[in-house]
Protein backbone atom coordinates (compact mmCIF):
# COMPACT_ATOMS: atom_id res chain seq x y z
CA UNK A 1 0.00 0.00 0.00
CA UNK A 2 2.66 2.16 1.01
CA UNK A 3 4.52 1.89 -2.23
CA UNK A 4 1.15 2.43 -4.28
CA UNK A 5 0.95 5.49 -2.68
CA UNK A 6 4.67 6.49 -3.46
CA UNK A 7 3.99 5.79 -7.07
CA UNK A 8 0.75 7.83 -7.12
CA UNK A 9 2.42 10.87 -6.28
CA UNK A 10 5.41 10.11 -8.46
CA UNK A 11 2.79 10.19 -11.04
CA UNK A 12 1.45 12.96 -9.92
CA UNK A 13 4.02 15.49 -9.89
CA UNK A 14 5.18 14.00 -13.09
CA UNK A 15 2.16 15.09 -14.56
CA UNK A 16 2.16 18.36 -13.04
CA UNK A 17 5.80 19.07 -14.10
CA UNK A 18 4.15 17.81 -17.67
CA UNK A 19 1.73 20.76 -17.81
CA UNK A 20 3.93 23.51 -16.26
CA UNK A 21 6.70 22.71 -18.64
CA UNK A 22 5.85 23.89 -21.97
CA UNK A 23 4.06 27.31 -20.14
CA UNK A 24 7.25 27.96 -18.75
CA UNK A 25 9.27 27.29 -21.50
CA UNK A 26 6.58 29.40 -23.54
CA UNK A 27 7.09 32.66 -21.19
CA UNK A 28 11.11 32.68 -20.89
CA UNK A 29 11.01 31.75 -25.28
CA UNK A 30 10.09 34.45 -27.80
CA UNK A 31 7.16 34.33 -29.47
CA UNK A 32 7.61 34.81 -33.00
CA UNK A 33 3.95 35.72 -33.40
CA UNK A 34 4.06 38.69 -31.23
CA UNK A 35 7.68 39.60 -32.61
CA UNK A 36 6.15 39.87 -36.35
CA UNK A 37 3.72 41.99 -35.57
CA UNK A 38 5.83 44.38 -33.56
CA UNK A 39 8.11 45.10 -36.59
CA UNK A 40 5.64 46.56 -39.11
CA UNK A 41 4.96 48.87 -36.02
CA UNK A 42 8.56 49.99 -35.64
CA UNK A 43 9.08 50.26 -39.42
CA UNK A 44 5.83 52.76 -39.27
CA UNK A 45 6.85 54.81 -36.76
CA UNK A 46 10.45 55.12 -37.60
CA UNK A 47 9.29 55.55 -41.43
CA UNK A 48 6.63 58.47 -40.09
CA UNK A 49 9.91 59.95 -38.28
CA UNK A 50 12.40 60.24 -41.16
CA UNK A 51 9.34 61.68 -43.18
CA UNK A 52 8.66 64.39 -40.23
CA UNK A 53 12.28 65.02 -40.32
CA UNK A 54 12.75 65.43 -44.09
CA UNK A 55 9.86 67.99 -43.94
CA UNK A 56 11.63 69.66 -40.89
CA UNK A 57 14.83 70.10 -42.90
CA UNK A 58 12.80 71.39 -46.10
CA UNK A 59 14.48 74.70 -46.99
CA UNK A 60 12.56 77.68 -48.47
CA UNK A 61 12.73 80.53 -50.87
CA UNK A 62 11.68 83.21 -48.77
CA UNK A 63 12.62 86.18 -50.90
CA UNK A 64 12.90 86.55 -54.96
CA UNK A 65 14.80 89.61 -56.18
CA UNK A 66 16.61 90.89 -59.02
CA UNK A 67 18.95 93.94 -60.76
CA UNK A 68 19.96 94.93 -63.98
CA UNK A 69 23.36 95.43 -64.21
CA UNK A 70 24.95 97.02 -67.56
CA UNK A 71 25.96 93.61 -68.65
CA UNK A 72 23.56 91.26 -67.17
CA UNK A 73 20.99 90.80 -64.71
CA UNK A 74 21.29 89.04 -61.52
CA UNK A 75 18.47 87.01 -59.94
CA UNK A 76 18.81 86.05 -56.30
CA UNK A 77 16.95 83.58 -54.32
CA UNK A 78 17.25 84.05 -51.22
CA UNK A 79 17.16 80.65 -49.24
CA UNK A 80 16.61 79.73 -45.64
CA UNK A 81 19.64 77.65 -45.35
CA UNK A 82 22.76 76.17 -47.34
CA UNK A 83 20.70 74.51 -50.61
CA UNK A 84 22.08 71.38 -52.79
CA UNK A 85 21.71 72.29 -56.73
CA UNK A 86 21.52 69.84 -60.06
CA UNK A 87 21.90 70.96 -63.43
CA UNK A 88 21.16 70.02 -66.44
CA UNK A 89 21.17 71.04 -70.14
CA UNK A 90 20.34 70.52 -73.86
CA UNK A 91 20.42 72.65 -77.41
CA UNK A 92 17.43 74.78 -75.75
CA UNK A 93 16.92 74.84 -72.09
CA UNK A 94 19.24 74.72 -69.25
CA UNK A 95 17.58 73.97 -65.45
CA UNK A 96 18.89 74.39 -62.14
CA UNK A 97 17.17 71.83 -59.76
CA UNK A 98 17.12 73.02 -55.82
CA UNK A 99 16.60 70.02 -53.88
CA UNK A 100 14.69 70.06 -50.54
CA UNK A 101 13.07 73.52 -51.34
CA UNK A 102 10.30 75.20 -51.96
CA UNK A 103 8.88 78.29 -52.77
CA UNK A 104 7.13 80.58 -50.16
CA UNK A 105 3.97 82.74 -51.21
CA UNK A 106 5.64 85.92 -51.30
CA UNK A 107 8.29 84.17 -53.45
CA UNK A 108 5.87 83.25 -55.72
CA UNK A 109 4.36 86.89 -56.36
CA UNK A 110 7.24 88.06 -56.65
CA UNK A 111 8.20 85.49 -59.54
CA UNK A 112 4.68 86.59 -61.30
CA UNK A 113 5.25 90.16 -61.89
CA UNK A 114 5.24 91.60 -64.90
CA UNK A 115 8.87 93.24 -64.66
CA UNK A 116 10.54 89.65 -63.20
CA UNK A 117 13.26 89.45 -66.36
CA UNK A 118 12.71 87.24 -69.12
CA UNK A 119 14.04 84.11 -70.54
CA UNK A 120 14.13 82.63 -66.91
CA UNK A 121 11.08 80.21 -65.24
CA UNK A 122 11.29 79.65 -61.70
CA UNK A 123 8.67 76.88 -60.72
CA UNK A 124 7.48 74.36 -57.83
CA UNK A 125 8.10 71.08 -59.91
CA UNK A 126 7.12 69.06 -56.53
CA UNK A 127 6.66 69.52 -53.27
CA UNK A 128 10.43 69.28 -52.34
CA UNK A 129 12.06 70.27 -55.73
CA UNK A 130 12.06 74.09 -57.48
CA UNK A 131 13.23 74.08 -61.14
CA UNK A 132 15.15 77.48 -62.59
CA UNK A 133 15.15 76.90 -66.38
CA UNK A 134 16.71 79.26 -68.23
CA UNK A 135 15.83 80.16 -72.04
CA UNK A 136 19.37 79.51 -73.90
CA UNK A 137 17.91 80.67 -77.02
CA UNK A 138 17.38 84.17 -75.50
CA UNK A 139 20.93 84.28 -73.47
CA UNK A 140 24.94 84.41 -74.72
CA UNK A 141 25.54 82.88 -71.19
CA UNK A 142 24.72 82.45 -67.47
CA UNK A 143 26.32 81.90 -64.33
CA UNK A 144 24.64 80.07 -61.30
CA UNK A 145 26.11 80.74 -58.05
CA UNK A 146 26.00 79.50 -54.57
CA UNK A 147 26.40 81.51 -51.46
CA UNK A 148 26.44 82.29 -48.19
CA UNK A 149 25.76 84.33 -44.94
CA UNK A 150 22.96 84.70 -46.00
CA UNK A 151 22.48 81.52 -47.97
CA UNK A 152 21.15 82.16 -51.30
CA UNK A 153 21.55 81.11 -55.05
CA UNK A 154 22.34 84.03 -57.75
CA UNK A 155 21.70 83.24 -61.37
CA UNK A 156 23.25 86.11 -63.99
CA UNK A 157 21.64 86.46 -67.01
CA UNK A 158 23.96 87.42 -70.23
CA UNK A 159 21.47 88.30 -72.63
CA UNK A 160 22.46 87.54 -76.59
CA UNK A 161 19.62 89.94 -78.54
CA UNK A 162 19.91 93.76 -77.31
CA UNK A 163 18.34 96.18 -79.06
CA UNK A 164 20.32 99.40 -79.82
CA UNK A 165 19.91 101.99 -76.97
CA UNK A 166 18.10 99.40 -75.08
CA UNK A 167 19.60 98.92 -71.10
CA UNK A 168 19.52 95.72 -69.29
CA UNK A 169 16.77 97.23 -67.29
CA UNK A 170 14.30 96.80 -70.59
CA UNK A 171 15.33 92.92 -70.67
CA UNK A 172 12.28 91.93 -68.39
CA UNK A 173 9.46 89.78 -69.36
CA UNK A 174 7.26 92.87 -71.49
CA UNK A 175 9.96 91.92 -73.74
CA UNK A 176 8.83 88.80 -75.04
CA UNK A 177 11.41 88.50 -78.41
CA UNK A 178 13.42 85.40 -77.06
CA UNK A 179 14.91 85.31 -81.00
CA UNK A 180 18.59 84.55 -80.78
CA UNK A 181 20.74 86.20 -82.76
CA UNK A 182 24.77 86.01 -83.25
CA UNK A 183 25.88 89.05 -81.58
CA UNK A 184 28.42 91.81 -84.10
CA UNK A 185 32.05 91.97 -83.38
CA UNK A 186 30.98 95.51 -82.34
CA UNK A 187 28.63 94.01 -79.84
CA UNK A 188 31.30 91.23 -78.47
CA UNK A 189 33.54 94.21 -77.31
CA UNK A 190 34.05 95.01 -73.84
CA UNK A 191 32.88 98.32 -72.60
CA UNK A 192 34.88 101.26 -71.42
CA UNK A 193 36.06 100.28 -68.06
CA UNK A 194 33.75 102.66 -65.69
CA UNK A 195 36.83 102.83 -63.97
CA UNK A 196 38.79 105.17 -65.98
CA UNK A 197 35.58 107.61 -65.74
CA UNK A 198 34.94 109.91 -62.76
CA UNK A 199 35.26 107.79 -59.67
CA UNK A 200 36.07 108.44 -56.40
CA UNK A 201 36.96 106.03 -53.99
CA UNK A 202 37.71 107.09 -50.33
CA UNK A 203 39.30 104.85 -48.25
CA UNK A 204 39.44 104.46 -44.51
CA UNK A 205 42.00 103.19 -42.42
CA UNK A 206 40.62 102.32 -39.32
CA UNK A 207 41.98 103.87 -35.95
CA UNK A 208 44.60 105.99 -35.59
CA UNK A 209 47.26 108.08 -33.22
CA UNK A 210 46.00 107.80 -29.35
CA UNK A 211 43.88 104.97 -30.54
CA UNK A 212 45.23 101.67 -31.77
CA UNK A 213 42.97 99.60 -32.09
CA UNK A 214 42.98 95.81 -31.01
CA UNK A 215 46.11 95.01 -30.22
CA UNK A 216 47.64 91.08 -31.05
CA UNK A 217 49.23 89.13 -27.92
CA UNK A 218 52.66 90.11 -29.35
CA UNK A 219 51.85 93.66 -29.66
CA UNK A 220 51.06 94.30 -33.22
CA UNK A 221 48.62 97.16 -33.03
CA UNK A 222 45.48 97.37 -36.05
CA UNK A 223 46.49 101.05 -36.74
CA UNK A 224 49.73 100.02 -37.82
CA UNK A 225 48.46 97.15 -40.19
CA UNK A 226 45.23 98.57 -41.88
CA UNK A 227 47.52 102.09 -42.80
CA UNK A 228 49.77 100.22 -44.70
CA UNK A 229 46.93 98.20 -46.68
CA UNK A 230 45.33 101.11 -47.14
CA UNK A 231 48.06 102.73 -48.73
CA UNK A 232 48.62 99.48 -50.63
CA UNK A 233 45.04 99.30 -52.11
CA UNK A 234 45.39 103.13 -53.30
CA UNK A 235 48.74 102.35 -55.43
CA UNK A 236 46.90 99.95 -57.12
CA UNK A 237 43.96 102.01 -58.01
CA UNK A 238 46.17 105.13 -59.04
CA UNK A 239 48.53 102.94 -60.62
CA UNK A 240 45.85 100.94 -62.59
CA UNK A 241 42.81 103.45 -62.99
CA UNK A 242 42.27 107.58 -63.49
CA UNK A 243 40.18 106.60 -60.53
CA UNK A 244 40.63 109.75 -57.52
CA UNK A 245 41.46 108.17 -54.52
CA UNK A 246 42.11 109.83 -50.76
CA UNK A 247 42.54 108.39 -47.28
CA UNK A 248 40.84 109.59 -44.40
CA UNK A 249 44.19 109.55 -42.90
CA UNK A 250 47.97 108.83 -44.15
CA UNK A 251 49.96 108.67 -41.13
CA UNK A 252 49.66 107.90 -37.48
CA UNK A 253 47.38 110.62 -36.65
CA UNK A 254 43.99 110.05 -35.08
CA UNK A 255 40.54 111.04 -36.21
CA UNK A 256 37.28 110.39 -34.73
CA UNK A 257 34.25 108.52 -36.37
CA UNK A 258 32.70 112.10 -37.22
CA UNK A 259 35.77 113.54 -38.44
CA UNK A 260 36.23 111.01 -40.81
CA UNK A 261 31.99 111.12 -41.89
CA UNK A 262 33.16 114.80 -42.60
CA UNK A 263 35.75 114.41 -44.56
CA UNK A 264 34.63 111.57 -46.89
CA UNK A 265 31.13 113.49 -46.91
CA UNK A 266 33.16 116.50 -48.30
CA UNK A 267 34.92 114.37 -51.14
CA UNK A 268 31.39 113.26 -52.10
CA UNK A 269 29.85 116.81 -52.38
CA UNK A 270 32.53 118.05 -54.21
CA UNK A 271 33.04 114.91 -57.23
CA UNK A 272 29.81 113.48 -56.81
CA UNK A 273 26.65 115.96 -55.89
CA UNK A 274 24.95 116.94 -52.84
CA UNK A 275 23.09 113.84 -51.70
CA UNK A 276 21.97 110.49 -53.30
CA UNK A 277 18.58 111.85 -54.45
CA UNK A 278 17.09 111.61 -57.87
CA UNK A 279 19.80 114.02 -59.04
CA UNK A 280 23.04 112.52 -58.03
CA UNK A 281 20.97 109.20 -59.55
CA UNK A 282 21.11 110.88 -63.29
CA UNK A 283 24.60 111.87 -62.46
CA UNK A 284 25.89 108.64 -61.92
CA UNK A 285 26.60 107.52 -65.41
CA UNK A 286 29.48 109.20 -65.30
CA UNK A 287 30.35 110.13 -61.62
CA UNK A 288 30.43 107.13 -58.67
CA UNK A 289 31.37 107.62 -55.06
CA UNK A 290 32.43 104.26 -52.90
CA UNK A 291 33.39 104.82 -49.48
CA UNK A 292 35.68 101.10 -47.77
CA UNK A 293 36.89 101.28 -44.50
CA UNK A 294 39.52 98.82 -43.20
CA UNK A 295 39.79 96.96 -39.98
CA UNK A 296 41.60 94.48 -38.50
CA UNK A 297 39.14 91.98 -36.38
CA UNK A 298 39.42 90.31 -32.82
CA UNK A 299 38.14 87.41 -30.75
CA UNK A 300 38.33 86.19 -27.26
CA UNK A 301 38.73 82.77 -28.50
CA UNK A 302 42.16 82.42 -30.22
CA UNK A 303 41.75 79.71 -32.62
CA UNK A 304 39.26 82.06 -34.76
CA UNK A 305 39.92 83.35 -37.18
CA UNK A 306 38.96 84.52 -40.89
CA UNK A 307 37.48 87.26 -43.50
CA UNK A 308 34.15 89.06 -42.93
CA UNK A 309 32.26 92.46 -44.84
CA UNK A 310 29.99 94.68 -43.61
CA UNK A 311 27.66 96.80 -44.89
CA UNK A 312 24.91 98.83 -42.90
CA UNK A 313 22.24 97.57 -41.17
CA UNK A 314 20.81 96.06 -38.03
CA UNK A 315 22.90 93.13 -36.63
CA UNK A 316 22.52 90.24 -38.42
CA UNK A 317 23.72 88.51 -35.20
CA UNK A 318 25.58 89.22 -31.59
CA UNK A 319 28.79 89.10 -32.77
CA UNK A 320 28.31 91.64 -35.28
CA UNK A 321 26.56 93.90 -32.86
CA UNK A 322 29.82 93.58 -30.68
CA UNK A 323 31.95 93.98 -33.46
CA UNK A 324 30.28 96.95 -34.51
CA UNK A 325 29.78 98.41 -30.53
CA UNK A 326 33.98 97.95 -30.51
CA UNK A 327 34.55 100.27 -33.71
CA UNK A 328 32.01 102.89 -32.63
CA UNK A 329 33.92 103.52 -29.50
CA UNK A 330 30.37 101.77 -27.51
CA UNK A 331 29.98 99.88 -24.82
CA UNK A 332 27.18 97.15 -25.27
CA UNK A 333 26.32 97.16 -21.69
CA UNK A 334 26.08 101.10 -21.68
CA UNK A 335 22.04 102.68 -20.97
CA UNK A 336 21.88 104.83 -24.39
CA UNK A 337 18.91 105.01 -25.80
CA UNK A 338 18.68 101.40 -27.54
CA UNK A 339 22.10 100.91 -28.79
CA UNK A 340 21.14 100.10 -32.51
CA UNK A 341 19.72 103.63 -32.30
CA UNK A 342 21.11 104.92 -36.10
CA UNK A 343 19.11 102.49 -37.58
CA UNK A 344 15.95 104.25 -37.25
CA UNK A 345 16.27 106.88 -40.20
CA UNK A 346 15.57 105.99 -43.35
CA UNK A 347 18.22 105.56 -45.62
CA UNK A 348 17.84 106.14 -49.16
CA UNK A 349 17.27 102.94 -50.84
CA UNK A 350 20.08 103.41 -53.44
CA UNK A 351 22.25 103.56 -50.99
CA UNK A 352 21.63 100.39 -49.31
CA UNK A 353 20.80 98.53 -52.38
CA UNK A 354 24.34 99.28 -53.74
CA UNK A 355 26.42 98.98 -50.69
CA UNK A 356 24.78 95.30 -49.91
CA UNK A 357 26.10 94.76 -54.19
CA UNK A 358 29.63 96.40 -53.11
CA UNK A 359 29.65 94.31 -49.92
CA UNK A 360 28.87 90.94 -51.87
CA UNK A 361 31.38 91.60 -54.59
CA UNK A 362 33.79 92.65 -52.77
CA UNK A 363 33.86 89.57 -50.15
CA UNK A 364 33.39 86.92 -53.01
CA UNK A 365 36.57 88.29 -55.06
CA UNK A 366 38.53 88.61 -51.94
CA UNK A 367 38.06 85.35 -50.73
CA UNK A 368 38.36 83.74 -54.07
CA UNK A 369 41.83 85.54 -54.72
CA UNK A 370 43.30 84.56 -51.34
CA UNK A 371 42.38 81.48 -51.39
CA UNK A 372 45.28 80.67 -54.33
CA UNK A 373 47.56 81.39 -51.64
CA UNK A 374 46.13 80.11 -47.86
CA UNK A 375 43.47 78.28 -46.40
CA UNK A 376 40.91 81.02 -45.57
CA UNK A 377 37.87 80.93 -43.48
CA UNK A 378 35.14 82.99 -44.96
CA UNK A 379 32.65 84.43 -42.69
CA UNK A 380 31.05 86.27 -45.48
CA UNK A 381 28.97 89.52 -45.38
CA UNK A 382 26.93 91.34 -41.92
CA UNK A 383 25.10 93.68 -41.40
CA UNK A 384 26.14 95.61 -38.55
CA UNK A 385 24.90 99.59 -37.29
CA UNK A 386 29.08 101.00 -38.26
CA UNK A 387 28.80 104.74 -37.38
CA UNK A 388 31.15 105.06 -40.57
CA UNK A 389 28.59 103.40 -42.73
CA UNK A 390 25.50 105.03 -41.01
CA UNK A 391 26.29 108.20 -42.10
CA UNK A 392 28.84 108.09 -44.98
CA UNK A 393 26.02 109.43 -47.95
CA UNK A 394 27.64 106.63 -50.27
CA UNK A 395 27.56 103.09 -50.67
CA UNK A 396 30.09 101.99 -48.23
CA UNK A 397 31.19 99.34 -46.69
CA UNK A 398 33.69 97.73 -44.08
CA UNK A 399 36.43 94.96 -44.31
CA UNK A 400 37.60 93.02 -41.24
CA UNK A 401 41.04 91.39 -42.87
CA UNK A 402 41.66 89.11 -40.29
CA UNK A 403 42.12 88.48 -37.16
CA UNK A 404 44.72 89.84 -34.91
CA UNK A 405 43.85 87.31 -31.97
CA UNK A 406 44.20 84.59 -33.79
CA UNK A 407 48.51 83.36 -33.89
CA UNK A 408 48.51 82.43 -37.45
CA UNK A 409 46.83 85.48 -39.15
CA UNK A 410 48.25 87.49 -37.18
CA UNK A 411 51.50 86.46 -37.84
CA UNK A 412 50.55 86.76 -41.88
CA UNK A 413 48.91 90.24 -41.01
CA UNK A 414 52.39 91.27 -40.13
CA UNK A 415 54.10 90.70 -43.45
CA UNK A 416 53.98 92.76 -46.73
CA UNK A 417 53.07 89.79 -48.83
CA UNK A 418 49.62 89.44 -47.16
CA UNK A 419 48.54 93.13 -47.03
CA UNK A 420 49.60 93.48 -50.91
CA UNK A 421 47.44 90.19 -51.32
CA UNK A 422 44.71 91.49 -49.02
CA UNK A 423 44.66 95.20 -51.37
CA UNK A 424 44.60 93.36 -54.40
CA UNK A 425 41.62 91.16 -53.79
CA UNK A 426 40.12 94.18 -51.80
CA UNK A 427 40.93 95.65 -55.62
CA UNK A 428 39.58 93.25 -57.98
CA UNK A 429 35.85 93.19 -55.85
CA UNK A 430 36.16 96.79 -56.27
CA UNK A 431 36.91 96.25 -60.23
CA UNK A 432 34.23 93.52 -59.97
CA UNK A 433 32.02 95.93 -58.50
CA UNK A 434 32.24 98.64 -60.91
CA UNK A 435 31.95 96.58 -63.91
CA UNK A 436 28.79 95.83 -62.84
CA UNK A 437 27.30 99.24 -62.57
Amino acid sequence: MKNILTLTLVGCLMLCGAATGPASAAESSPRPGLSDTASPAHVQLAKKTASSARTASTLTVHNVRHHAHKKFTRVVLDVTGRVKIKKSKDARKATISLTNVKLSQRARQQIKQKTFPRAIVIAQRDSRTVNVVLNLQALRTYKVLTLARPDRVAVDLYYAQKTPGVSAKSQTRTDTSSKATRPRSSQSRPAPSKTKKGILIVIDPGHGGRDPGTIGRTGTKEKTIVLQISKYLRDLIQRRHRAKVVLTRSKDVFLDLEERVKFANQKKVEWCGKDMGATVAAKQKSRTCLFISIHVNSHPRKSIKGLEVYHFGKASDPRALEVAARENGMKLESDTPPWQFIITDNLNDHKIKQSQAFAQTTSDTLVTSLRKHYKIKNHGVKTAPFYVLRFTTMPSILAEVGFISNPAEAKRLKTQTFQKRLAEGIYQGLQAYLKGL
